[in-house]
């Protein structure tokens, strides 16, 4: 078995955009469900399916079984957490069809929190978007070891405003990575604390409705570039509804009730590898563009999620297998990227926007500045860090240089370890 660090984990082999569309569809048929190798999980649930729904179905799995598989982390600490939109035509069969396979999931999983919270007073997992930001905030602190999982059949049903999906997007595209986030409302009732959300999402609609939602400001902020957008064809042939044979049931119950007991870091050196020569030749391709080189970056973290997720499926074996899929996720996710944002992110590097296109000095010290004045009166190191990931800054090793700069040239001052206070 490759070097890995986890917990508890059995032995190898214990068991077998913009708002206005472009007129050209994605070629999905370039990239078909890959049945063998897939997880057998992953199989069962969408093999009923015909060939042009199961990418779909399979794609809409991932949140799910992110959630159910909340123990699980890599990279020091980050979640397997996957954040998918499926549109397509009303009536077309997105949730009686498609998101079948993940409701299954879903079910399994919140009637294990039902029956858990019967003993003790825990809380959900699975929620509707239609969830209050207050609730969801307090939600995700008590989960906030765990992955929690957002989903809607009908975004603009369950999201309502734009207004309140504002709202929501810091905690989305947060819980991504699972970094800090600060809540503070000024209702008098309302939840105040910090939270480290673990968020996962599966969100379906029409177009215009989803990119109604994740338009040019969610693409500017980040939120959209860590979603995979997944186009729900439509299918002409007849097709029942999906239903499992009892077997089957008791298959897929017992492999999410093992999906829930693994409590694990992972490494794999062969994954790992994978993932970086796949990120090297994506950005040489895209060599004579920036903005598609810096679009390689999710899509890439995205693969080493989903081959770790197929490894865990796969009880820790069939790493070539579990790399395949991977690079199938990674492969739909930046052909999506390129159709839905990428001349949404080009119009912003050509407007200027420092945080996609800083190649100065003086740039660098103009984002530093704004960071300074976003940034509390009283801050972290580690809100820092947060701060410059959120905003894309290139650098981590840059933090305590600029930490260092800031404190001789007397805008902050250091009140204890890793902890700092603006001066003006």
């Amino acid at each position: 078995m490759n070097k890995q660090s986890i917990t508890n984990a059995p032995a190898e082999g214990a068991n077998s955009m913009t708002t206005a569309q472009t007129e050209q569809p994605i070629d999905h048929e370039a990239l078909p469900f890959p049945s063998k190798n897939a997880p057998e999980l992953i199989t069962t649930l969408v093999k009923q399916l015909p060939p042009c729904w199961q990418q779909t179905a399979a794609l809409a799995l991932l949140p799910a079984l992110s959630t159910a598989a909340g123990g699980v982390r890599y990279a020091q600490g980050k979640p397997l957490a996957f954040q998918v939109a499926i549109y397509g035509m009303a009536g077309s069969g997105k949730s009686l069809y498609t998101c079948r396979p993940a409701q299954l999931v879903q079910e399994i999983v919140a009637r294990h929190d039902n029956e858990f919270r019967m003993k003790s007073n825990d809380c959900p997992r699975v929620l509707g978007f239609e969830t209050s930001i207050i609730q969801l905030g307090k939600y995700l602190q008590r989960n906030s070891r765990r992955t929690v999982m957002l989903y809607t059949d009908e975004i603009s049903q369950s999201v309502g405003t734009k207004s309140s999906f504002l709202q929501l997007q810091p905690i989305i595209r947060k819980g991504f990575d699972a970094i800090s986030h600060i809540m503070d409302y000024k209702e008098e009732n309302s939840f105040k604390g910090s939270i480290t959300p673990r968020l996962s999402f599966l969100a379906c609609g029409t177009p215009d409705k989803v990119f109604q939602y994740f338009d040019a400001k969610a693409i500017e902020e980040g939120t959209s570039r860590r979603v995979v957008f997944v186009e729900h064809t439509v299918c002409k042939k007849e097709i029942d509804p999906v239903s499992y044979t009892t077997q089957e049931k008791d298959y897929i119950t017992q492999q999410i009730e093992w999906l829930e007991q693994q409590n694990c870091e992972l490494h794999n050196e062969e994954i790992e590898q994978a993932v970086k020569k796949w990120k090297a030749s994506k950005q040489k391709f895209y060599d004579e563009d920036e903005v598609k080189r810096l679009m390689v970056n999710t899509p890439a973290d995205v693969f080493k999620r989903a081959a770790y997720l197929a490894y865990t499926l796969n009880h820790y074996s069939k790493t070539k297998e579990s790399i395949t899929f991977g690079k199938w996720v990674a492969e739909y996710m930046i052909r999506a990227a390129m159709h839905h944002t990428f001349s949404e992110l080009k119009n912003i590097q050509e407007k200027g926007k420092t945080h996609f296109c800083i190649t100065s000095e003086k740039a660098n010290r103009n984002i530093n500045s704004n960071m300074l004045k976003d940034l509390p009166q009283t801050f972290t190191y580690q809100e820092m860090v947060a701060y410059r990931q959120e905003h894309n800054y290139p650098g981590d090793a840059k933090n305590s240089a600029i930490l260092t700069r800031w404190q001789e040239k007397g805008y902050i001052k250091k009140t204890k370890k890793g902890t700092y206070q603006k001066l003006n």
